[in-house]
């Protein structure tokens, strides 16, 4: 009987819902698939090193799905009372007449205390804590937030990951990419100061004796530019066009 642990830690939230999956091999560690049967899943609270409770998933063969008899999936409903902690995701099968088992780790995280309302990928407290801006108003603050959280999601269309009923993201690190870029993006919107989109529709502006020109590119834009940051740090997660896709 093989077994091997994966190098992998998934993370979801509270009420989330995360896709496990693996892959039969000839042999464990031999890298070539092989198809499998009789293949079950269970999740149970791990060990370590900060094990969970319970088994929020029982042996099961129960919506298990496959594509070519050795890639196997399940999606993870997490409760949205299962206890944080870690938890072992066990696969077993049979190869060749041969039981193999795989595992690897799931972090069920608490739902953030202060999480922003649908639609608004960051709280004011935590735009200060990525920006150091002290100075900002709350008001405009949670106002730019709103509008830098439009323009994340304008920049985000197509992407494919986890999400609840309302559209919030499920999981840690999409969690964190969204929270840091919307962060970025306000700040950037902040030093812009251009609520509505009206100065971009000119090339010069001039107020108490200070004269301003737009860069050409961002004169008479239809969408609100996307701050280098904010792109930077979602291309870097893999949710842009033009980045890496990654399996969310």
């Amino acid at each position: 009987m093989g077994s091997i642990l994966l190098d992998q830690i998934s993370q979801v939230v509270q009420g989330g819902q995360l896709t496990v999956q693996v892959m039969f091999e000839t042999f464990v560690g031999s890298g070539f698939e092989a198809g499998a049967g009789d293949v079950t899943v269970e999740i149970s609270a791990a060990a370590v090193p900060t094990g969970g409770e319970g088994t929020p998933v029982p042996v099961t063969s129960e919506n298990v799905t496959t594509v070519d008899g050795s890639f196997y999936s399940y999606v993870f409903d997490c409760p949205a009372d299962q206890p944080p902690g870690d938890y072992l995701v066990t696969w077993t099968g049979v190869v060749g007449g041969a039981p193999q088992t795989w595992t690897s780790t799931i972090s069920v995280e608490a739902i953030p205390t202060g999480a922003p309302s649908p639609g608004v990928y960051a709280t004011v407290a935590q735009y200060r804590a990525e920006t150091e801006d002290q100075i900002t108003p709350e008001m405009l603050v949670r106002k730019w937030l709103r509008k830098a959280s439009k323009v994340i999601d304008h920049a985000t269309i197509g992407a494919v990951y986890a999400h609840t009923p309302n559209g919030m993201p499920t999981d840690g690190i999409v969690i964190q990419a969204f929270m840091q870029a919307t962060c970025a993006q306000a700040e950037f919107m902040i030093a812009d100061n251009d609520p509505t989109g009206v100065k971009r529709q000119y090339q010069s502006t001039s107020m108490g004796g200070v004269s301003l020109t737009r860069a050409q590119g961002t004169t008479g834009l239809v969408f609100p530019p996307l701050a280098p940051e904010a792109a930077m740090i979602l291309h870097t997660a893999g949710v842009l066009g033009v980045a890496v896709l990654i399996d969310w």
